[in-house]
């Protein structure tokens, strides 16, 4: 017998037992209390409810500090054809997986936590494509990525993998502020983290590498390592590269973008702005569930138009003079009047009059040119903006303006996942998407229903504050209170009159 057809064999004989690389999951998930999520490719998969094979099968989602303890005694589910999350979740979904039981993936953009690394995907060892480079064999991809990475051509990656077939490249990423940690996925760092991964995609396939184009996204799943490509029968692995130094190339968003001559505006929204812009994972309130101040859903709203704002300064590579076409044809509505209006923004979310002048002089140095540039009379200072705004009286503004003064598309808000400057047909979608009320009913009850399988004894503020975690909104005691009798529970109230402990009905 051949050496290699002995190679073969013993791939197929340890095909079936888990010999998974959990250092080099942990190498990219390097935030403890971030969420990575497996999936599979089912060998047998079952129709979804057009009658369609299910490409994937949810498995679980697992804490990055839980990996080491929870992963061995479920790693069966992971031994061939499976997939992890590149970038990490700030919660499981809040419900369990039909396959394994335990909890469920949230693969959405709009969930994620940290952004741990760009990536791309390089489809070779298909000799049936006409792609250039992908008859080439996985050492061969492997070899010519290296060469691209020594010429300059790409930045050297973090980790090299073999996917069984192809090749991935890993830029390991890590924020700004904080080295240790991979930098938060705001929306504004995550059109910057997609315009990276288009623009690697892009150097690599025009020197003749196969990558996969569509793999930009930050919810994308690729091979764990250590686990078997069924097709092939080899393992997944991956090698992590290192300088003459012997330490990891890590790179922040920024000094990426730079190396590949990407406009990179730097800046973020002032803390207070953030506190009210950043999703509801990131949020504490004391009382899950109250009602909020009307007052409040204003400036939030303000908050919300300052960071799409911030995500369109980062699609325009930054904001131009007046009268000026930018790529798509859209006219800009000049620099001072965008600083006007992120002036306020930030104002009709009630941040301090300093902060809103350090942030404006933030995006005032990303224009182009910087502003101001000119003498004062055409060019005021900053100050005297911010100044004139606070004095004034708020200004009210309809999306659909602010979509035709910035040449915002449905296209473009599609893209950019805006979430308020966007058209009314973009946002009739997304309410369109949205779970209809008695849908969402019923998954809160089935939540409430498996919770108190657990608990026996709740009181309908624990259950309240249960469903906040959850990620069920706008669900307060009274709600929890309604689901607990529609279930058949009674709530014992104090003498005050205030709900206790919930019991269940006799029969």
């Amino acid at each position: 017998m051949s050496e290699q057809t002995k190679a073969l064999d013993q791939d197929a004989d340890t095909a079936d037992s888990p010999a998974l690389d959990l250092d080099s999951i942990l190498t990219l998930h390097r935030d403890p209390k971030g969420y990575i999520g497996f999936v599979r490719k089912p060998q047998h998969p079952q129709l979804d409810k057009h009658g369609k094979p299910r490409v994937w099968e949810n498995l679980f989602a697992i804490r990055a500090e839980d990996l080491r303890t929870t992963l061995p005694a479920i790693a069966e589910w992971l031994t061939q054809d499976s997939y992890f999350t590149v970038c990490s979740y700030f919660r499981p979904a809040p419900y369990l997986s039909r396959t394994t039981g335990l909890p469920d993936v949230w693969r959405k953009e709009k969930y994620l936590s940290k952004l741990t690394a760009c990536y791309t995907d390089i489809d070779s060892g298909r000799p049936e494509s006409e792609d250039p480079g992908a008859a080439l064999n996985w050492r061969e991809a492997q070899y010519e990525a290296g060469v691209l990475a020594d010429k300059g051509i790409i930045p050297q990656p973090s980790i090299m993998a073999r996917s069984g077939r192809g090749v991935y490249l890993f830029w390991l990423l890590r924020d700004e502020k904080d080295p240790t940690k991979p930098p938060h996925a705001w929306p504004e760092k995550l059109q910057l983290y997609k315009l990276c991964n288009r623009a690697l995609n892009t150097r690599i396939r025009t020197h003749g590498l196969p990558a996969d184009k569509a793999a930009i996204d930050a919810a994308r799943v690729l091979r764990t390592p250590g686990s078997i490509h069924r097709r092939t029968g080899r393992r997944v692995e991956y090698i992590i590269q290192l300088d003459q130094a012997g330490r990891g190339f890590v790179y922040t968003l920024p000094e990426l973008a730079r190396i590949l001559e990407l406009p990179a505006p730097a800046g973020e929204l002032p803390a207070a702005t953030r506190s009210l812009a950043r999703p509801a994972q990131y949020r504490k309130v004391k009382n899950p569930g109250s009602a909020p101040l009307r007052s409040h859903g204003q400036q939030k709203l303000s908050a919300l138009r300052a960071q799409d704002l911030l995500t369109i300064e980062q699609w325009r590579g930054g904001f131009i003079r007046r009268g000026q076409k930018y790529p798509d044809g859209s006219t800009s509505p000049g620099r001072r009047y965008v600083l006007t209006l992120y002036a306020g923004f930030l104002r009709g979310a009630r941040e301090a009059q300093d902060a809103t002048t350090a942030a404006l002089r933030a995006m005032a140095a990303n224009m182009r040119p910087p502003y101001p540039s000119d003498s004062p009379s055409e060019d005021p200072p900053i100050e005297a903006i911010v100044q004139a705004e606070y004095a004034s009286k708020p200004r009210r503004w309809t999306n659909k303006k602010l979509c035709a003064l910035l040449g915002i598309t449905a296209e473009a808000a599609r893209d950019l996942e805006l979430q308020t400057i966007r058209p009314p047909d973009v946002a009739h979608e997304a309410d369109q998407a949205r779970p209809l009320q008695g849908d969402l009913i019923k998954a809160r009850l089935e939540f409430a229903r498996q919770y108190l399988e657990q608990f026996r004894h709740v009181s309908a503020r624990k259950l309240a504050n249960a469903y906040y975690h959850a990620g069920f909104k706008g669900a307060n005691r009274q709600t929890a209170n309604k689901d607990l009798n529609a279930l058949g529970y009674v709530v014992n109230r104090s003498a005050g009159g205030r709900p206790r402990k919930a019991y269940r009905v006799a029969k």
